[in-house]
């Protein structure tokens, strides 16, 4: 028995391992695209720990600035005392915004569930508005007030918190409102929501809060046109606009921020994950104008904008500033090279029923027939947890109905890791579509 099986069996006995999917390995050290196991085996990463992992396991600089100030402190937040980590952390923060009349003020909690819940609280002080528009299959946050994405994950844990109204978003491959072309769909959208403003939430609406592309609802990207459309209708009953960033933000579309592709402002971001280099944070980034609406002591966190994570915070983004150009022209070109090698793949295996994404944000949508698009479900999963992992490749599932295959590599991935990660999948496509007789 191998340190792996002896460790899984242990893990098993003492963890209620029935809360999420995981891949049977178990980690012991990560190197840029590729994670290893006790075992000593490689796996090439392609769901960097679910967009974390964003400039590859442990950048250049991570460690030592986590060490340094290790050495030095360890204890305390920024909430109790400030710290000169807070003050580099908020800078840097804000030097990934071109418009600081637009975005100047930063406040840090510890993961993206708790940033776009403040991002909420903060626009329901500011609008003295009670509803928030949440649209059909966002994620953000595993939270009561967050996790409100789509009712496969909501069942048995309702009613949703009050105040709470779902609306429809322009999923161009399963459009709500029927069979259209993707602008048609993106400007029915725009004037549901505005009906569900006026007659659903009787005009008291606080904030709309939306990913720009969803990632676990399945990397739906929208109409180009979508948001601008409908930061129109926000600005005409004076609703926030929050964008969701956690897992689209830094670089990953080939922008520093999602928002950058569809000609839009949003009045909050919140961003997290690949600004740590892995540790928790997030960040909630607006203006002044709306920042100032909270109050002394209406946040504190225990472990909160500690200089620890502070340090991490500066010492990703530094390296991303430093190699922006860089790393941003990788994401174009490697996602322009993936999207060509898998719609390659859509010719080959009738599973594939879409592929689409923008940057290194790329959702593969299986299904059993591309006529009717019945969601194959279990074998998105076993290509994911079984065959892909036996080839040394991770990948993760998403989705509505969870039949989408994410690719996320870090932006330092490679044409070589992205053909390994397209052959693995190739293969499994293959094996069980000869298995299933799906033709």
């Amino acid at each position: 028995m191998g340190k792996t099986e002896e460790l899984l069996r242990e893990l098993d006995e003492y963890l209620m391992t029935n809360l999420y999917p995981t891949h049977r390995i178990v980690v012991r050290e990560a190197r840029d695209v590729y994670v290893y196991d006790v075992d000593g085996n490689a796996y090439l990463d392609f769901m960097t720990v679910v967009t974390t992992a964003l400039l590859g396991h442990n950048p250049p600089g991570l460690v030592e600035a986590i060490t340094e100030t290790a050495k030095r402190l360890v204890a305390g937040n920024g909430y109790n005392w400030y710290t000169e980590e807070l003050l580099n952390a908020a800078k840097a923060v804000l030097s990934l915004f071109p418009d600081r009349n637009m975005y100047n003020k930063v406040h840090f909690k510890l993961s993206g569930s708790e940033g776009n819940e403040l991002a909420i609280k903060i626009a329901r002080r500011y609008t003295k508005n009670t509803y928030v528009m949440y649209l059909m299959g966002g994620y953000h946050g595993r939270t009561y007030l967050t996790g409100t994405y789509h009712g496969m994950r909501r069942k048995e844990y309702g009613p949703l918190p009050p105040g709470t109204v779902i609306a429809p978003f322009p999923y161009p491959y399963r459009c709500p409102f029927g069979e259209m072309k993707p602008e048609e769909c993106g400007k029915v959208a725009v004037e549901t929501i505005e009906y569900y403003i006026n007659y659903v939430a009787t005009k008291d609406v606080c904030c709309l809060i939306t990913e720009p592309i969803q990632g676990v609802g399945g990397i739906v990207v929208p109409p180009r046109d979508f948001f601008e459309n409908l930061k129109k209708v926000l600005d005409k009953y004076g609703i926030l606009l929050i964008f969701d960033e956690v897992q689209t933000g830094m670089g990953r579309t080939g922008t520093t921020w999602a928002f950058e592709q569809f000609n839009v402002k949003p009045d909050i971001v919140v961003a997290a994950k690949g600004m740590t280099g892995g540790l928790p944070a997030s960040a909630v980034v607006t203006r002044k104008e709306i920042a100032s609406a909270m109050q002394l002591n209406d946040e504190h966190s225990t472990f909160g904008a500690s200089a620890l994570i502070m340090a991490a915070v500066k010492a990703t983004i530094d390296y991303y500033n430093m190699h922006k150009e860089e790393l941003l022209s990788n994401a174009r070109r490697m996602g322009e090279y993936a999207m060509k090698r898998l719609m390659e793949l859509y010719d080959k295996h009738p599973l594939i029923g879409d592929v689409r994404g923008m940057g290194l944000m790329i959702g593969i949508e299986l299904v059993k027939n591309r006529r009717t698009k019945e969601p194959a479900t279990k074998e998105t999963s076993d290509i994911c947890l079984n065959r892909a992992l036996k080839r040394g490749v991770l990948l993760v599932t998403s989705g509505w109905n969870g039949n989408v295959i994410r690719f996320a590599p870090p932006l330092t991935v490679k044409q070589e890791h992205i053909d390994k990660a397209i052959d693995a999948l190739d293969k499994s496509l293959g094996e069980i579509e000869r298995e299933e007789n799906i033709k």
